[in-house]
């Protein structure tokens, strides 16, 4: 039987999310969502929400005064008096970042992920050994899931369509994500 982590419960979250209708259904899941991840942002500073076209934005948790969900959206109310507002609809992802980048910056030497653009192949290396390795599209649709137990790894993304993914390591109970664009050309 396989451990759950809290994180795979999140990502099994967002990819519910993703096939909803129901603006209503997907509020409440997005609010589920937010306490869950609120468990695990001890060490986290800034909330980044990842839009279905791609673009992403990144809140200091410290000039959030407020979070509110409506029917249709989600609105973020600053220190600085200025709201937010965010349709629903359009949310993809909702996660927390580290308080310092140094730490990103470690796990960023210790992985490497190329071409990027990738038009066939994609090579991931990295100084531990790949538990998981999972592509996510920008639907948050799960194309493509591996288990390798190596420290490098081949991908064939030939087949894959055009445009944006996000590709999900775990190694050692630890969990990077990068952005990966494949292009046709």
């Amino acid at each position: 039987m396989k451990n759950t982590t809290l994180n795979d419960i999140l990502i099994n979250l967002h990819l519910i999310l993703n096939n909803m209708k129901s603006n209503l259904l997907k509020r409440k899941i997005l609010l589920l969502i937010f306490f869950f991840s609120i468990v695990i942002v001890h060490a986290q500073n800034k909330l980044s929400i990842y839009k279905a076209d791609g673009s992403y934005q990144t809140f200091s948790l410290s000039d959030i005064s407020k979070l509110t969900f409506t029917e249709s959206d989600m609105l973020i109310n600053q220190n600085t008096g200025n709201p937010i507002s965010i349709e629903i609809e359009n949310i993809a992802y909702m996660g927390f970042k580290p308080a310092s980048t140094a730490v990103l910056e470690i796990q960023a030497e210790s992985l490497n992920v190329y071409p990027n653009p990738v038009t066939t192949n994609l090579t991931v290396k990295h100084i531990e050994t790949i538990d998981e390795l999972k592509i996510f599209d920008v639907q948050g649709k799960m194309c493509l899931y591996l288990s390798p137990k190596k420290e490098n790894v081949d991908i064939d993304m030939s087949l894959f369509p055009a445009g944006i993914y996000f590709l999900r390591i775990v190694s050692d109970k630890k969990v990077n994500t990068n952005k990966v664009i494949k292009s046709n050309n």
